[in-house]
Protein backbone atom coordinates (compact mmCIF):
# COMPACT_ATOMS: atom_id res chain seq x y z
CA UNK A 1 0.00 0.00 0.00
CA UNK A 2 1.81 3.47 -0.90
CA UNK A 3 1.55 6.29 1.41
CA UNK A 4 -1.28 9.29 1.18
CA UNK A 5 -0.48 11.99 -0.63
CA UNK A 6 0.58 15.20 1.55
CA UNK A 7 -2.09 17.75 0.64
CA UNK A 8 -0.49 21.00 2.17
CA UNK A 9 2.25 20.61 0.11
CA UNK A 10 0.58 20.46 -2.85
CA UNK A 11 -0.93 23.42 -4.91
CA UNK A 12 -1.51 22.31 -8.38
CA UNK A 13 -4.42 20.56 -10.25
CA UNK A 14 -4.64 18.69 -13.14
CA UNK A 15 -7.51 16.71 -14.61
CA UNK A 16 -6.65 13.75 -16.43
CA UNK A 17 -7.71 12.38 -20.47
CA UNK A 18 -10.93 10.71 -20.16
CA UNK A 19 -12.41 12.62 -17.39
CA UNK A 20 -15.50 14.68 -17.73
CA UNK A 21 -16.70 17.44 -14.92
CA UNK A 22 -19.73 19.15 -15.13
CA UNK A 23 -19.89 22.48 -12.83
CA UNK A 24 -19.07 25.35 -11.37
CA UNK A 25 -15.28 25.31 -10.46
CA UNK A 26 -12.89 27.00 -8.64
CA UNK A 27 -9.07 26.36 -8.90
CA UNK A 28 -6.56 28.23 -6.48
CA UNK A 29 -2.78 26.40 -7.48
CA UNK A 30 -1.29 25.58 -11.23
CA UNK A 31 -3.89 24.16 -13.05
CA UNK A 32 -3.67 21.93 -15.93
CA UNK A 33 -6.81 20.00 -18.29
CA UNK A 34 -6.76 17.34 -20.04
CA UNK A 35 -9.86 15.96 -19.81
CA UNK A 36 -13.23 17.86 -20.36
CA UNK A 37 -15.05 20.69 -18.14
CA UNK A 38 -18.91 22.11 -19.17
CA UNK A 39 -19.58 24.88 -16.63
CA UNK A 40 -17.84 27.71 -15.27
CA UNK A 41 -13.90 28.27 -14.89
CA UNK A 42 -12.20 30.28 -12.11
CA UNK A 43 -8.66 30.49 -11.59
CA UNK A 44 -7.54 32.44 -8.51
CA UNK A 45 -4.85 35.23 -8.02
CA UNK A 46 -1.97 35.22 -11.36
CA UNK A 47 -1.84 31.37 -11.62
CA UNK A 48 -1.64 30.00 -15.02
CA UNK A 49 -4.58 28.11 -16.29
CA UNK A 50 -3.17 25.12 -19.43
CA UNK A 51 -6.12 23.65 -21.82
CA UNK A 52 -4.00 20.97 -22.94
CA UNK A 53 -4.32 19.19 -25.91
CA UNK A 54 -6.17 16.54 -24.76
CA UNK A 55 -8.44 19.29 -22.93
CA UNK A 56 -11.36 20.85 -23.51
CA UNK A 57 -13.62 23.77 -21.62
CA UNK A 58 -17.21 24.23 -22.71
CA UNK A 59 -18.58 27.36 -20.85
CA UNK A 60 -17.01 30.50 -18.92
CA UNK A 61 -13.46 30.93 -18.40
CA UNK A 62 -11.93 33.62 -15.56
CA UNK A 63 -8.48 33.69 -14.93
CA UNK A 64 -5.49 35.67 -15.54
CA UNK A 65 -2.52 33.74 -17.88
CA UNK A 66 -4.52 30.87 -20.29
CA UNK A 67 -2.24 28.59 -22.85
CA UNK A 68 -4.65 26.92 -24.71
CA UNK A 69 -3.65 23.18 -26.52
CA UNK A 70 -7.00 22.25 -27.14
CA UNK A 71 -10.68 23.54 -26.99
CA UNK A 72 -12.60 26.17 -25.64
CA UNK A 73 -16.14 26.62 -26.66
CA UNK A 74 -17.72 29.74 -24.69
CA UNK A 75 -16.15 33.13 -23.11
CA UNK A 76 -12.67 33.98 -21.61
CA UNK A 77 -12.00 36.85 -19.33
CA UNK A 78 -8.33 36.93 -18.54
CA UNK A 79 -6.44 39.85 -16.75
CA UNK A 80 -3.12 38.32 -18.44
CA UNK A 81 -2.53 36.84 -21.52
CA UNK A 82 -3.77 34.37 -23.26
CA UNK A 83 -1.54 32.27 -25.82
CA UNK A 84 -3.28 30.15 -28.62
CA UNK A 85 -0.93 27.42 -29.56
CA UNK A 86 -0.85 25.66 -33.05
CA UNK A 87 -3.30 22.68 -31.93
CA UNK A 88 -5.98 25.16 -30.36
CA UNK A 89 -9.39 25.89 -31.09
CA UNK A 90 -11.58 28.66 -29.55
CA UNK A 91 -14.63 29.37 -30.61
CA UNK A 92 -16.20 31.96 -28.03
CA UNK A 93 -15.46 35.92 -26.87
CA UNK A 94 -12.33 36.95 -25.81
CA UNK A 95 -11.28 39.59 -22.81
CA UNK A 96 -8.06 39.83 -22.58
CA UNK A 97 -4.99 42.31 -21.59
CA UNK A 98 -2.51 40.23 -23.91
CA UNK A 99 -3.29 38.16 -26.62
CA UNK A 100 -0.78 35.83 -28.39
CA UNK A 101 -2.03 33.31 -31.20
CA UNK A 102 0.57 31.12 -32.97
CA UNK A 103 0.63 29.96 -36.54
CA UNK A 104 -2.06 27.13 -37.04
CA UNK A 105 -4.74 27.69 -34.31
CA UNK A 106 -8.17 27.71 -35.25
CA UNK A 107 -10.03 30.45 -33.53
CA UNK A 108 -13.23 32.26 -34.46
CA UNK A 109 -13.88 34.68 -31.58
CA UNK A 110 -15.53 38.32 -30.89
CA UNK A 111 -12.48 40.19 -28.95
CA UNK A 112 -11.12 42.84 -27.35
CA UNK A 113 -7.77 43.88 -25.30
CA UNK A 114 -7.84 47.05 -22.99
CA UNK A 115 -4.79 49.52 -22.51
CA UNK A 116 -4.00 49.94 -19.34
CA UNK A 117 -5.48 53.12 -18.07
CA UNK A 118 -3.43 56.94 -18.72
CA UNK A 119 -3.37 59.20 -15.88
CA UNK A 120 -1.75 62.77 -16.29
CA UNK A 121 0.78 63.59 -14.92
CA UNK A 122 2.91 67.17 -15.16
CA UNK A 123 6.23 67.14 -15.96
CA UNK A 124 7.88 70.18 -13.92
Amino acid sequence: MSDPIDTHIQDYTFIGPGTHIQGSLTFKGDTKVAGHIKGEVRVQGEIPLSIEPTGSVEGTIYCHNLSIYGEIKGDIHSQGTVSLFPSSRLDGQLEAANLVIHPGAVVNIEGKTEAPQQTSASLE
